[in-house]
């Protein structure tokens, strides 16, 4: 099955644009991802997900590079429930970092809490395909 989901386009300095899409987590709290096609996984922010987030653990013998490389404080978790429109992950692991950082960047233009990063892992398992035209994300599942 295919969903179309909306993507917000957001400019952060003169050509320069990241996409968001909305997520709804069990816990019912709402959050804004960035779609982030160069990234290898996906990651949430521990503090946003601190609340409803089990099973974390530190990482072990963490082998990569680009962002992660540099982060010495990257812990795996399990979140109950991630949506994404008609899409629902259920037991959803993932990697969890301290995003505050983004967040700081991120409240200049925009009042949206980012809750993560979608990583091209989410990606490629759900074939996604991007309309920046249409403005729209489509996730087969």
């Amino acid at each position: 099955m295919i969903i179309d989901l909306p993507i917000e386009i957001i400019e952060l300095e003169d050509d320069s644009y990241h996409l968001m899409i909305e997520s709804r987590f069990s816990s019912g709290i709402s959050g804004s991802l960035i779609i982030d096609t160069g990234a290898s996984k996906t990651v949430f922010d521990m503090k946003f997900v601190e609340s409803f987030i089990i099973d974390v653990e530190d990482v072990k013998d963490q082998n990569s590079s680009g962002i992660n490389a540099m982060i010495s404080q990257a812990k795996v978790g399990v979140i109950p429930e991630v949506n994404f429109g008609k899409l629902k992950i259920k037991e959803y692991q993932c990697m969890l970092l301290d995003l505050s950082h983004i967040n700081e960047l991120y409240k200049k233009y925009t009042s949206k809490q980012i809750a993560g990063l979608i990583g091209s892992d989410f990606l490629v398992k759900y074939d996604a395909i991007i309309d920046y035209g249409r403005k729209i994300i489509s996730l087969n599942y």
